[in-house]
Parts: C-alpha cells; structure tokens; sequence
C-alpha cells in the first residue's frame, strides 16, 4: 500500500480503490498481538460498563469507542451538518439495527415517516432483493450511492446521532470538514478499536441469541443495508397487524 493514502493518523477514503487498503493499513499500524488485546479488552469492557450503567452491551461499547476518538486521536473536524458522508451505503448488524429502532422510539420518531423520505433508495433495494438475486453479490454501497441517509433530516444531522452505527463512527476527519460526497478528509483506522469493533459487536450479538438458534461463532456477523433493515421492520409490522 502506497503511503500517499495514508498519515499517522489512518487511511485516507478518497483515493482508495480496494477495501481490502484497510484491512493492510490495520495490519501495518497494529500487531497481531495487540489486536487480540485490543479485541478482548474492549469485549469485556463494553460488558462491565453496561452492567455498571444498566445499559444495552452496544451502547456501552459507543461510549467506550468515543472516548478512545477523544483520548487517542486528534480533535475531529466533523461536526452538525457536514453530512457528505451520509450519502453513501451503510451497512450494519442485526444488533445495531436494533439500537436505531429502539432510538427512534424513545425519540419518538416514526419509521414509516422515515421509509417514505427515503422512498428512492428504499425503492432500488426492494426492487433489488425482489429480483432474487444474490444478496451477497450485490454491490450495495455503489446502488444507494449519493443517495442520504435514511435518517439524515432536513437540517443535516442524524435522527439517531448518539446511536448510529460503527460505519458512521469511524468514517471521521481531523484535517478539514469534507468539502464534496469525494470525503477528501475522511479517514479510517485512527484507533486500535476501530480494527476489533466489528468482531466484538458480532460477538455481543452471538451471546444475545437464544442458545438454541446459535451457531459457530465465526468473528463476523450478516451485514445489511439500513434501508433494508428498514424494509424487514415494515413488514414485520405489516404481519403484526394481520393478526
């Protein structure tokens, strides 16, 4: 991987042509053993802070992952209203989807208010999961490209800014705010959590489920579109009514 993409601080999105450039840069920054210590710290930490606040595993995992952005990386330039970056696929887990829905409704938001603003991109995945096509050899980023957020407001600021996602968490900026939806600023792997996040939310989702519909754990989880996660919430409220 050539250096000009990258800086002390991480990886640089705009210039970056294979998403396997993140996964070298990590491998580069961060040893394998600290990436293992990394891993289990952050794991337990998340369980002791959630007991100790009686919170959801996920939200304390939030809290301790900004912290770590406030102590070991330099001050962000993101802030309110820079929203080029929430133009673009996001992909998350079951178990983060589940944090969004319960978001909205201790703020009171209703999705379908949000699944009709976001009719465009709603329509190109339902059409998409229709067709029957493989989901696993769909390029979901590129089909929602440029398309807003689903929970992006008229303002520019995240309906559920305190629980969104790993995805928007650690696509951030600390030499400009990003002047286009190129996200010439964006960058990835400031802090060793970034690199584990997604293997200790996998986990804190697979110790969720009921024991008798658990499998293997595999260090990963299935990743979907928010605005398909949006599609399966519809229709579960869709059967909920019919009965």
């Amino acid at each position: 991987m050539t250096t000009q993409f990258a800086d002390h601080n991480g990886i640089y999105l705009y210039g970056m042509t294979d998403p396997e450039d993140l996964r070298r840069y990590i491998q580069q920054k961060y040893a394998e053993a600290e990436i293992q210590y990394a891993y289990e710290h952050l794991l337990e930490g998340a369980k002791a802070l959630a007991k100790q606040e009686k919170i959801p595993p996920i939200q304390a995992l939030w809290k301790i992952l900004d912290r770590a952005y406030e102590e070991k990386a330099p001050p962000l330039t993101c802030q309110k209203g820079c929203a080029h970056c929430c133009h673009t696929g996001v992909m998350i887990t079951e178990l983060e989807w589940e944090e969004m829905v319960n978001a909205a409704r201790r703020k009171g938001i209703d999705l379908n208010d949000i699944i009709e603003r976001a009719g465009k991109s709603m329509h190109k995945v339902e059409k998409t999961l229709e067709s029957g096509v493989d989901p696993d050899k769909v390029d979901w980023y590129t089909m929602v490209i440029n398309q807003p957020c689903p929970f992006l407001e008229e303002d520019q600021s995240c309906a559920v800014h305190e629980n969104r996602p790993l995805d928007c968490r650690t696509m951030v900026a600390f030499r400009e705010v990003c002047d286009s939806k190129k996200l010439e600023h964006a960058q990835r792997g400031a802090v060793i959590e970034e690199a584990v996040a997604p293997t200790v939310i996998a986990r804190l989702q697979y110790e969720q489920t009921p024991k008798f519909k658990r499998r293997k754990f595999t260090g990963s989880q299935k990743l979907r579109l928010i605005q398909h996660w949006l599609l399966v919430w519809r229709q579960k409220q869709k059967k909920k009514r019919k009965k």
